[in-house]
């Protein structure tokens, strides 16, 4: 009766809030500020948008422009590695501004942009003004006593790489993890702490590491991780705290799945170790509660699998309007190359038509019976002749299918944009099967695929429709019984997971400078939402993936995690966080009348 109950507040609605922090970071005394810093070890700053070191005009006060720092700034502003290495840095800049009101520090398109810097003012936007660089876990927990003495709003930022805005707020004090990164390690036979048996090998890494250097000492130990495309992302922030998909997650499971130990500050600043052992309920909430809600990790063990050959198979492909074939093609086929443990990722459309990209991957089938499995797609290459370019190649290791992938990372792109508007849905098996099904979702795909073209004001939409073939299909079928629900491994992702095959996502980019037009970003923001809505009724059983989520997701209790999850982690957030320390838009427990949560774009649900 109480998970009932519990649930049934979660799903009503305001009642299921937790209150706001309240206290401005003027509120705290010089002195204060100076006996914090001593006690850090001199880790906290001042904190500024990436790009102000180029203005005449900063936070309404006239300043002397860096030329030397705003030429390097410049020519690194779209440089993923380099973003991720400041503060003021977001892969998604528009998260930096103020997107209501329009304050905001981005340039345009133009690189360089000269004309900007000097024609606008640059605003602090939703960059926090102070912010710790932890070094270590006693730079988080006394951040964390200090943020909660004080009342202040607290921002748990790593790499920048969000597209909800959950690392970026205003008036807040920014905890940036980022250079948490003791030397990873190979621990064989790991035994977690608490427990009595190995549970097998591990990789342990702190949490600044990224997967670019994690899948490198993977590699070199002849291992394999669970991870994800990017190599920027930081496996022990928001990508396991949201669940954590992968190519390999078919075969191998969610990163929820493979992580065996984490380590984290809790809200009261006690540092804990959780696993399936002991901590139960926190292991429980950081795997897929959602980030910056439940603590602050700093350190992670997930199982490092043998290396194994895989087969993987690129296809590149400009026709003209072939994408509607492509779509019905992948659609038809998507359950049987599941149960054949491919994973990868599919690009229908450029600027909405013909195929842009599918690579896929798997460890299941030699080559000859990957060549059977893909005629399907390798057929219709062939007949775009000389405008399609498809290979099946056999490869020794999951390093070399990243490295096509993302190559070494140290000069990741973030396009010429780097400002986006998001919105998501893991589409369950069933729509795949049988022929009514299959032509639905098909049209409704198109639709998502086509849906950017008439739009004005938008970066030409390369990848509107991105799809992520990266559910944990051929590994839930034999989930074990201890990460069943209520298992001690369990966690708390949304269980449309699975039964998942497809986790789809609408993007539509625009300029940084659209930031400082509240009305623009609205709108766009309001048509991807929108855009989604259809594939939200066909398939009401699905989900969202919170990490690449709609900021504004209409229901996102059951797209995140669903009511029996949902009420299991409402009691645990009580529990920890009863001041709401952490809170994040959507959050577990959130209030959307905090102030942090300001600076979102008023979009309707």
């Amino acid at each position: 009766m109480a998970l009932f109950f519990l649930a049934l507040l979660a799903v009503v609605g305001p009642v299921n809030a937790l209150r706001p922090r309240t206290s401005s970071l003027l509120s705290v005394s010089g002195s204060a500020w100076n006996t914090l810093n001593s006690s850090i070890n001199g880790h906290l700053h001042n904190g500024e948008p990436l790009l102000a070191p180029c203005y005449t005009r900063y936070n309404g006060h006239l300043q002397r422009p860096d030329v030397v720092e705003c030429a390097v700034l410049q020519r690194n502003r779209t440089n993923g590695p380099f973003v991720s290495d400041h503060f003021g840095g977001y892969q998604n800049v528009n998260w930096a501004a103020c997107q209501a009101t329009g304050e905001s520090c981005a340039f345009g398109l133009a690189n360089p942009d000269l004309i900007t810097p000097v024609t606008k003012r640059c605003d602090q936007g939703s960059v926090s003004p102070k912010f710790v660089d932890a070094r270590s876990v006693e730079d988080v927990q006394k951040t964390v006593l200090f943020a909660q003495a004080n009342n202040l709003r607290l921002v748990i930022k790593n790499t920048g790489h969000d597209y909800t805005g959950r690392s970026s707020a205003p008036d807040s004090l920014g905890l940036w993890t980022h250079h948490i990164q003791p030397a990873i390690q190979l621990q064989q036979n790991f035994i977690p702490k608490g427990c009595s048996k190995p549970v097998g090998d591990v990789i342990t890494f702190g949490a600044g590491q990224q997967f670019a250097g994690i899948y490198k000492f993977a590699h070199e130990h002849n291992y394999r991780v669970v991870g994800g495309s990017s190599s920027t992302v930081g496996a022990a922030g928001g990508w396991i705290t949201g669940g954590g998909h992968s190519l390999l997650s078919n075969e191998l499971g969610l990163g929820v799945d493979n992580v065996q130990e984490l380590k984290a500050v809790l809200p009261n600043g006690t540092y804990i170790t959780a696993n399936r052992c002991q901590n139960q309920d926190i292991f429980f909430a950081l795997r897929g509660g959602g980030g910056g809600t439940f603590g602050v990790i700093t350190e992670m063990s997930t199982l490092a699998h043998p290396e194994k050959p895989m087969v993987s198979i690129s296809v590149f492909s400009f026709s003209p309007n072939s994408a509607k074939d492509f779509i019905s093609i992948i659609v038809a086929n998507a359950d049987k190359w599941a149960s054949e443990g491919w994973g990868g990722y599919i690009q229908p459309g450029v600027l909405g038509n013909g195929v842009s990209s599918f690579f896929m991957a798997t460890s299941l089938l030699n080559q000859s019976a990957a060549e059977i499995s893909m005629k399907p797609v390798t057929d219709f290459a062939h007949r775009q002749g000389t405008l399609a370019i498809a290979n099946i190649t056999a490869t020794n290791t999951y390093y070399e299918i990243m490295d096509t992938l993302i190559g070494s990372g140290a000069a990741e792109s973030l396009g010429s944009g780097g400002a986006t508007a998001m919105s998501s849905r893991i589409i369950p098996r069933k729509y795949f099967q049988g022929t009514a099904n299959q032509e639905k979702l098909s049209s409704i795909l198109q639709d998502i695929l086509t849906a950017t073209q008439q739009d004005s004001g938008l970066i030409p939409a390369m990848d509107p429709l991105f799809i992520c073939v990266t559910a944990p299909t051929t590994y839930s079928q034999h989930l074990p019984e201890s990460e069943q629900p209520n298992g001690p491994g369990a966690s708390s992702v949304t269980p449309a997971w699975r039964t998942g095959l497809w986790h789809a996502i609408h993007l539509r980019g625009f300029s940084p400078a659209t930031s400082r037009d509240p009305d623009a970003v609205r709108e766009i923001f309001q048509a991807a939402h929108d855009t989604m809505n259809p594939l939200r009724e066909f398939t009401p059983d699905g989900g969202a993936y919170q990490n690449e989520a709609d900021a504004f997701e209409t229901d996102p209790v059951g797209a995140f995690w669903g009511d029996e999850n949902y009420a299991r982690l409402l009691k645990i957030k009580r529990e920890v966080d009863p001041s709401n320390l952490f809170s994040v838009h959507n959050g577990v427990g959130w209030d959307s009348d905090d102030e942090r949560f300001r600076c979102y774009p008023d979009v309707t649900v």
